[in-house]
C-alpha cells in the first residue's frame, strides 16, 4: 500500500508537469551538477511547495524549459501557457519561478 506522503509527493510531481505542459518527463543531463544544486536550492526557497516533487522530477521540468527555450520560446511565451483553467494564482506564479530560474541556472544561453 502507497503511504499518503508518497502518494502525494507523486501527485506533485505529475500535478508539476501537468501544469509546465511538458511532453514527457524524464531525466536529461544538461548542466552541471552545481547548476542543478543552485536551481533546486533556490527553486525550494522561492516555491517551498515543490519539496513535495523529488529532485530528478524537477531537474526534468526545468530540462523541458530550457528544449522549449532553445526551440524558440521565450519566458513570456511559457509563462503564458496554461494547461489546465482553474490553476490558482499560487500555482501560475510557481510555474513562473520554476521557469525563470532554469533559465537561470539551466540554461542561462537560452533565454
Amino acid at each position: 500500500m502507497i503511504s499518503s506522503g508518497t502518494s502525494r509527493r507523486t501527485s506533485g510531481a505529475a500535478m508539476l508537469c501537468l501544469m509546465v505542459g511538458l511532453v514527457g518527463c524524464g531525466t536529461a543531463d544538461r548542466g552541471s551538477v552545481a547548476a542543478q544544486e543552485r536551481f533546486l536550492t533556490e527553486l525550494r526557497e522561492q516555491a517551498p511547495d515543490s519539496a513535495y516533487s523529488g529532485d530528478e522530477q524537477l531537474i526534468a521540468t526545468g530540462e523541458q524549459v530550457c528544449a522549449d527555450l532553445e526551440a524558440g520560446a521565450n519566458l513570456e511565451e511559457l509563462g503564458a501557457r496554461n494547461p489546465a483553467e482553474n490553476l490558482t494564482d499560487e500555482t501560475v506564479e510557481r510555474i513562473r519561478i520554476t521557469q525563470a530560474l532554469a533559465a537561470e541556472h539551466l540554461c542561462p544561453g537560452a533565454a
